[in-house]
């Protein structure tokens, strides 16, 4: 895991992060800064209009040194809206993505975890920051 706030490929800077339901759970990835909201909203593709609505919701977690969960407060409506359903018309409840039970916070929509600096700028995870997060994410 990369010990800095950020990595230089090719001209830009990456951020570390473990993402949730993008290419499945627990995933260390590499994002552009200025891509965090394409990236909780699902878009690969750079060339595609983004017209969903983005809330950047950041979750602090607990114990942890800067350590967050960030997400969409609207996809996580849409997504708990779909599980209502999913349990009322086929009896199927979805499973979670993300549980912090300190909090008394659930998550069923897609999330990335990275650290969060005192200025409130986004910098990489650091060695030992999975085994924090891990207890918190789903397999």
């Amino acid at each position: 895991m990369a010990n800095t706030s950020t990595k230089k490929t090719l001209g830009f800077d990456l951020l570390t992060i473990i993402s949730q339901a993008f290419y499945g759970n627990r995933t260390m990835t590499e994002i552009r800064p200025d891509e965090i909201d394409r990236f909780i909203l699902g878009y690969l593709d750079r060339s595609l209009t983004v017209s969903e609505q983005i809330d950047r919701t950041i979750v602090h977690i607990p114990g942890s040194d800067n350590l967050v969960l960030v997400y969409n407060r609207y996809q996580e409506e849409q997504r708990l809206e779909e599980g209502e359903k999913l349990l009322r018309e086929e009896n199927y409840e979805i499973k979670p993505l993300a549980v912090i039970p300190e909090i008394g916070l659930t998550l069923f929509s897609r999330c990335i975890a990275l650290r969060m600096t005192g200025d409130g700028s986004f910098a990489s995870l650091r060695d030992g920051d999975s085994r924090i997060l891990l207890k918190y994410l789903a397999e």
